[in-house]
């Protein structure tokens, strides 16, 4: 099959960096005590894919019956990066990710669309030397769906013609709002997407794929 696009999320598909954002939204909530922690936490797991501004807001309102501000929102966003940007840069792959995007980007256009803020995102995969396999790379200025169709359009592509790999439930509402044929990443099949959508294909790895 003549492939039009990839389109791949970041954290926990790309690099294995999903606990490195848990253990600093736990951080940046331990002073609220345990079960606050506990329950931002939870909450993240749950809610892989959205944007750390979206899920302050959430924490704000529900857990911790405050409001918040864009200046809140900002300070911690940059307390988050603080925490989170070194550690990303620094961790492991997914199991042969760079070797499958070296297989590919000459073949088929490759896409980074994640939930992280731009610039921070374009730091990380520069400093990961992954910038070359990637056609474009989006972060958190638009929705995810958004990014997706933007593409599309752009390039004429046929989503049909397309993949999205991605290991959150909102990659997978992306994939299905944009008519693009989904592939999950996931190291358990205990994860929120698998539990939500045990049908769907999926690997723990980039070497054992069926695409």
């Amino acid at each position: 099959m003549k492939y039009d696009a990839f389109f791949f999320d970041f954290d926990g598909v790309l690099a294995d960096s999903v606990e490195v954002k848990t253990e600093a939204f736990g951080q940046l909530f331990e002073s609220y005590g345990k079960d606050i922690k506990e329950k931002v936490i939870k909450y993240h797991r749950k809610n892989g894919g959205v944007s750390r501004s979206e899920k302050f807001k959430y924490y704000y309102k529900h857990f911790l019956n405050k409001p918040i501000t864009d200046d809140i929102i900002s300070h911690l966003s940059k307390e988050f990066s603080k925490l989170v940007v070194k550690k990303v840069i620094q961790c492991d792959e997914i199991p042969g990710a760079k070797n499958f995007l070296k297989q590919w980007y000459k073949v088929v256009p490759c896409y980074v669309i994640s939930a992280a803020p731009d610039e921070e995102l374009n730091e990380i995969v520069k400093n990961r030397k992954l910038t070359p396999f990637f056609k474009e790379i989006y972060g958190s200025s638009k929705l995810k769906h958004e990014h997706l169709s933007i593409i599309i359009k752009k390039y004429m592509y046929n989503p049909k013609n397309c993949i999205f790999w991605g290991d959150a439930i909102s990659d997978y509402k992306a994939s299905l709002h944009c008519g693009v044929p989904f592939r999950g990443i996931v190291k358990k099949r205990s994860s929120p997407l698998i539990n939500s959508f045990p049908d769907i294909k999926y690997s723990d790895n980039f070497y054992n794929l069926s695409i």
